[in-house]
């Protein structure tokens, strides 16, 4: 019972940490509990029935392996759940575990297909991101959508960018791991070219970060990447932590989507 009282207790707590929004645990705590009564049974009436001698052998070896087992593996694999071990086992982001990286505001190309967002994973940890939400500080809010099942899994201190457009014929030679429907009029998502906000929440509403820019913040064409030694949420919040990115992207402009940043000088 003692084990049983941990258990629950690593359960109800940090919930949003350690389980994913892809598989949260389905097994009840009463599962340990449930298999005791099985033990019980399977062991009083197969001593009952045989002769005295053989009451204790037949009785004790048969049912601490029946009982103990049963409750044991159907709890353990839920203890790590979540715990951003694997890929199979990611967890969900709290606020210092990802950073928006590098943002195209204005790129070359048709803006309803070619802007996009990177955030970069700052943990040695796999985190999932499933159904982010990408928002501005006025009317803008999108929950995005995955290229792929499990494609905004972020691998430890790897990168996810999320695309207006997920063709890269289109969209100026980006992969994508999600997408959002462009637009700026509410349930959307857009970059204004002017001044505008970027926010990103977790898909149960934790804030995660923030980045503001005002009117010539960037130029025509180019990403904007922060610096290395300021990738935190809270050390970019500095516009002059930002600078133009200079690798050249395959159908024009320039940016580092899903890779390391530019220097900044």
């Amino acid at each position: 019972m003692l084990r049983l009282s941990v258990l629950i207790a690593f359960i109800g707590c940090s919930e949003n940490r350690f389980f994913s929004v892809r598989e949260k645990p389905t097994e009840d705590v009463d599962t340990a509990v449930d298999s005791e009564p099985s033990g019980e049974p399977s062991g009083e009436p197969s001593g009952e029935a045989s002769a005295e001698p053989s009451t204790e052998p037949s009785g004790e070896p048969s049912q601490e392996p029946a009982s103990e087992p049963s409750g044991e593996p159907a709890n353990e694999p839920d203890d790590n759940t979540g715990m951003g071990e694997s890929p199979d086992n990611p967890y969900l982001a709290i606020y210092g575990d990802v950073v928006l990286n590098e943002i195209m505001i204005n790129p070359q190309s048709d803006e309803a297909m070619s802007e996009w967002v990177e955030i970069k994973n700052l943990t040695g940890w796999w985190i999932d991101l499933y159904e982010l939400r990408l928002e501005d500080n006025g009317v803008d809010a999108y929950a995005v959508d995955e290229t792929s099942m499990g494609s905004m899994i972020i691998e430890p201190n790897g990168y996810v960018v999320i695309c207006a457009h997920e063709d890269y014929w289109n969209n100026g030679g980006v992969n994508c791991n999600a997408t959002f429907e462009y637009g700026t009029f509410g349930n959307k998502f857009a970059l204004a070219n002017t001044s505008d906000e970027v926010i990103i929440r977790s898909s149960d509403y934790i804030f995660l970060d923030r980045f503001d820019y005002t009117e010539g913040f960037s130029d025509e064409g180019s990403s904007m990447g922060v610096g290395a030694y300021y990738a935190t949420p809270e050390a970019n919040d500095d516009p002059d932590r930002w600078c133009e990115q200079f690798s050249g992207l395959p159908f024009g402009g320039y940016g580092t989507p899903g890779d390391l940043n530019s220097i900044c000088f």
